[in-house]
């Protein structure tokens, strides 16, 4: 094979696997026969084509009419893992709350878990979102029913600052409206009303069973240790003194939902979900706050998250390949 046989095969790998395997031989031989005498390497022009021509044929598959359907699968999933980030997010929050509460209590000599408010303290958030979470998973429309009920209850406690029964007064609905546009009670309304969707939808329940139970015990532990260590940050860091430290809290989120998104994409559905879910999963942990900081640091975070979701296609393909004998599965 000559060097610039070579170089044009290269160039050809970015097409499908499946295109290649139908039209590479062609298209070589087309190159070749329309190269000069000694060149060595593909002319700019003709590297420049065969690249936009590969990026045709990728988004051509990726949003023509024959993609709909996977299209429809992937957002049936990725309203249905909705709830379980939530839960995860639930979880992270009440872990590091167990945490402060008992410190505090050390500190004065107390046991405050044995005060039953305390435990309700505790104990209601994880209710409000494993609700959500278990009517996706089980596919039952009374525990979404039940959820709702439950996320109203939650809304109108005292620990949340909030009365429902204010809402008679203009000024109540106001505080409402305000209080549901808030990050820690619009996510979980959004959560409540994906479980609902995914409860009352039989195709959201098939879509999620393609993904195996192993991948949820593994990536949801993953999340939970991810979005806890993200948020210890700005817990445990003094913030004014350690502002260059805090900046990074969204890092190990964004490193966990960044692998989880290079695993997902050796399919086709799994690409789809990875995009749609990829930037709400991000802001989970707080990576709203990137207006706020240096625009290097911005930077700095996306690359992390860049070298993770490449780590994580890397690892799954290298896996789909040893299973298929050394063949990749693109």
């Amino acid at each position: 094979m000559s060097p610039l046989e070579a170089r044009y095969r290269r160039l050809l790998a970015c097409y499908p696997r499946d295109h290649r395997e139908r039209h590479e031989e062609e298209m070589i031989g087309v190159l070749l026969a329309g190269a000069r005498p000694g060149q060595l390497r593909p002319h700019p022009a003709d590297a420049a084509d065969l690249l936009w021509g590969a990026l045709r044929v990728h988004v051509r598959r990726a949003f023509g009419p024959a993609s709909g359907p996977v299209w429809r699968e992937g957002l049936a999933v990725a309203v249905a893992l909705w709830p379980l980030l939530m839960l995860n997010t639930a979880l992270a929050v009440v872990l590091l709350r167990i945490v402060e509460i008992g410190q505090s209590a050390r500190s004065i000599g107390a046991d405050l878990f044995r005060e039953p408010i305390w435990v309700l303290y505790l104990v209601e958030p994880i209710v409000v979102a494993s609700l959500p979470a278990l009517a996706v998973l089980l596919g039952r429309r009374w525990i979404a029913v039940l959820g709702a009920v439950a996320l109203a209850r939650y809304l109108a406690d005292p620990w949340n600052g909030l009365d429902l029964f204010v809402l008679s007064s203009p000024d109540g609905v106001r505080t409402f409206l305000l209080h549901l546009a808030q990050p820690n009670t619009g996510l979980v309304l959004l959560a409540q009303v994906a479980a609902v969707v995914a409860a009352f939808l039989p195709g959201a329940r098939r879509a999620l069973a393609l993904i195996p139970r192993r991948s949820f015990l593994l990536w949801g532990s993953l999340a939970l240790a991810g979005l806890t260590a993200g948020k210890a940050i700005v817990r445990w860091v003094n913030v004014i003194d350690h502002h260059d430290v805090v900046v990074w809290k969204p890092v190990p989120w964004l490193v966990v939902v960044s692998l989880a998104a290079g695993y997902a994409c050796r399919s086709a559905l799994g690409r789809r979900v990875a995009l749609v879910l990829f930037l709400p999963a991000a802001a989970l942990g707080d990576l709203g706050d990137m207006l706020r900081i240096p625009t290097s640091t911005v930077l700095a975070q996306l690359g992390c998250a860049a070298l993770a979701f490449a780590a994580g296609a890397a690892l799954s393909r290298r896996r789909s390949g040893l299973a298929t004998g050394g063949i990749t599965v693109v």
